[in-house]
């Protein structure tokens, strides 16, 4: 797979902090090209070979079975879509959403976070 090429275990670096006593992992993937270029297979790819996402995802839960003493963590997940400067949820579609500013930085408003189970 070009990622493995590439260097990268997973394709993507989740970053992770402390907050409070609990380990907080937190991680972003951005695909960005022309239409037909091959966004959708590269995050998603197929069961024989999966895509970012996927892998991510498997990253994710394999670092929270390794540091996780009581079994307890909380994982939230959310799906969006930049296309034509317009930004939709794509786990619960509906109107477009805005960006706007916070204590937290920019936000996408009522973006869903789904909660994973694994």
């Amino acid at each position: 797979m070009l990622l493995q090429a590439l260097g990268w275990a997973t394709g993507v670096n989740v970053g992770e902090c402390k907050l409070h006593g609990y380990a907080i992992l937190q991680g972003s993937v951005f695909c960005y090209g022309a239409t037909g270029a091959g966004k959708t297979y590269t995050m998603l790819g197929t069961m024989e070979n999966p895509g970012v996402m996927v892998l991510a995802i498997k990253d994710l839960f394999t670092k929270i079975r390794q540091r996780s003493c009581d079994g307890n963590h909380v994982v939230l997940l959310s799906y969006l879509e930049v296309y034509n400067e317009t930004i939709r949820d794509l786990l619960s579609p509906g109107w477009p959403l805005v960006l706007r500013g916070d204590k937290q930085g920019i936000v996408a408003t009522a973006l869903t976070q789904s909660r994973s189970h694994r």
